[in-house]
């Protein structure tokens, strides 16, 4: 009887073992495809994103720095930061702000000088809608007079 329960066990140890065995082997494929997916997505990803910021590199700078000063934003400031750098951060955003303001002004003096503003877009458009009817109306005319002479 000792001898038979010591067979079951060992039968039931080297079963275990090599379901534990087929287990790991499932396991160690499964996170090798896994890795192997996600390495082939990253590379994607990351050559998607190399030919974007070359068509469009203003764009690609744009958006990294949109995305700095959200990270920027999001992060706590310390007391320490505040300290060192807090007047200097004050006065980089006022002459920025400065900046911005005076090349909107100067932006929209050129625009005025070379008559591109809102009143003469307006004048522009009315003058191609009437210039659109008059071309509609002439050809519906033609239309009419060529039908008459048949």
């Amino acid at each position: 009887m000792a001898n038979n329960l010591r067979d079951k066990v060992g039968d039931a140890y080297v079963q275990g073992k090599d379901k534990a065995a087929d287990a790991a082997r499932t396991a160690q494929a499964k996170a090798k495809k896994a890795a192997s997916s996600t390495k082939a997505g990253a590379q994607q990803a990351a050559k998607k994103t190399v030919e974007t910021v070359e068509a469009n590199p203003l764009a690609a700078l744009v958006g990294g720095l949109a995305i700095g000063a959200i990270a920027a934003a999001l992060l706590p400031r310390t007391q320490r930061e505040t300290k060192l750098v807090g007047d200097t951060s004050r006065k980089i955003r006022s002459t920025a702000a400065s900046a911005a303001k005076t090349a909107r002004d100067t932006a929209k003096e050129q625009l005025d000088t070379l008559g591109v503003n809102a009143d003469a877009a307006r004048g522009q458009l009315r003058d191609i809608a009437s210039k659109l009817g008059k071309a509609a109306s002439e050809a519906a005319s033609a239309a009419t007079d060529t039908i008459k002479k048949r």
